[in-house]
């Protein structure tokens, strides 16, 4: 099966997390992992375009097809991601920011992922309690 995102249901892995995109689902160590729709929207875009510089206004049209959003909204999704990741707790390192530039996903991926252009239209459900989407 492939996912909106064009990579096989098994999705892929990083560090001690797994995301299927499809299912919109990210665990770490098996365990589901709280995380709102757009901080995984942001996860999705960036996974799928490994060690390759993500500019913000790009990352920004992704996440929020046809709507206008201010810096502070990809400041604050991008703050939540960091936090459910670790990102830079005990040396683990994922999303880097490059000043002026964009973001970077950085940690190896144990699957490349074959993503086609990524839209927040293509998968954005709300995510039940279980972290499934409803």
């Amino acid at each position: 099966m492939t996912t909106a995102a064009g990579q096989t249901k098994d999705g892929l892995s990083f560090g001690p997390f797994h995301l299927v995109a499809n299912e919109r689902l990210l665990t770490k160590e098996g365990a589901p992992v709280e995380l709102g729709s757009r901080a995984l929207d942001i996860l999705i875009v960036l996974i799928c375009t490994p060690n390759e510089i993500v500019s913000k206004k790009d990352l920004m049209s992704r996440v929020w097809p046809d709507v206008i959003v201010e810096d502070g909204s990809l400041r604050f999704h991008m703050a939540s991601l960091r936090k459910a990741l670790g990102d830079g707790k005990d040396g683990a390192r994922y999303i880097t920011t490059l000043p002026g530039r964009g973001y970077c996903f950085v940690a190896p991926i144990s699957r490349p992922c074959r993503c086609r252009q990524f839209s927040a239209r293509e998968s954005s459900q709300p995510l039940k309690p279980n972290g499934r989407p409803g």
